[in-house]
């Protein structure tokens, strides 16, 4: 059916983090849907740039669906196959429905490698990089990784791979979680606090979506990246368009191009280039007008 290859593993953490699997006996009105819903501004360039075609690497799937919800704040990119739905059941053991008391597939687990592109993706879904200051009126100058998932193996899973592979520290812990409407779960989270251990991450696994990479761009650009700005603002800065991190328009076009380009070169992904990644986003509004449905938040100018 399909090997398991880097771009499955890595589409694996992508579906663990962000991604649901549909499966509907019925026959005819039976369905197998894989859908990953991301954020529709922060990680646009992300599902274009990484996401997709890390899906078309590893099942040759390269038409999703597209909605985007009324108020612009996700996008779902649906797939429809019968094959690649119950290969990630059936083989991988991923769940059909809800991702409750999930585990890491055991293929996956016992290849480092393999381990590498899950937990690239894991973070690139679930996960935060961020700059924290040490105290109140500090620069944010200190990185740090969280990783946050419902309660199940899955944390505990990566942490120990992390340690034993990679060397790194890594804490761990639970805490409760309210959810506005639903209730009440619990969380497990994980972090890595230590500059040298987000050095070894860089290095051995990596940052593949464009939002995180942004923030590390604008570190090492000024030495620290402040909390609670959005993609925009950073590619609006690292562009040139802003001369400081501030509230920002759209970004031209060219701006966009080269941006990407420079994380490709630093950083390896997003996987398409800065002009790809154009034409997609004019392609998918096109997309998206034939089905009367919202456009994408405007990342660029049109």
């Amino acid at each position: 059916m399909f090997s398991l290859t880097p771009a499955v593993a890595a589409d694996t953490g992508i579906h663990v983090g962000d991604g649901y699997l549909r499966i509907k006996r019925g026959g005819s009105h039976g369905s197998n849907q894989y859908q990953v819903t991301v954020h529709a501004l922060e990680d646009q360039l992300y599902l274009i740039g990484t996401v997709m075609p890390t899906i078309k690497a590893a099942y040759g799937l390269d038409r999703p669906g597209l909605y985007v919800n009324p108020r612009q704040t996700w996008i779902s990119a649906s797939y429809q196959s019968k094959d690649v739905a119950l290969f990630k059941h059936e083989i991988l053991g991923l769940p059909n429905g809800r991702k409750n008391n999930i585990s890491i597939p055991e293929p996956i687990m016992s290849d480092a490698n393999l381990m590498k592109q899950f937990a690239r993706e894991l973070l690139s879904t679930d996960g935060l990089l961020g700059f924290y200051s040490a105290a109140s009126n500090a620069i944010h100058k200190y990185p740090r990784i969280q990783i946050k998932l419902r309660a199940g193996p899955l944390i505990g899973e990566v942490a120990s791979f992390l340690r034993e592979e990679l060397g790194m520290s890594v804490s761990q812990r639970s805490e409760l979680v309210a959810h506005e409407g639903w209730g009440i779960s619990n969380q497990e989270i994980l972090q890595i606090s230590n500059s040298q251990d987000i050095e070894t991450w860089r290095e051995e696994i990596g940052f593949s979506n464009p939002s995180h990479i942004s923030r590390f761009m604008v570190f090492e650009n000024i030495g620290e990246c402040k909390p609670r700005t959005c993609v925009v603002d950073r590619l609006s800065f690292l562009s040139g368009q802003s001369t400081e991190l501030v509230p920002s328009d759209p970004i031209a076009p060219d701006d966009l191009v080269s941006v990407v380009n420079r994380m490709r070169k630093n950083f390896g992904f997003p996987l398409l280039d800065g002009n790809e990644i154009l034409r997609w986003i004019t392609t998918i509004n096109a997309h998206l007008a034939t089905k009367r449905s919202r456009n994408l938040p405007m990342l660029v100018k049109q």
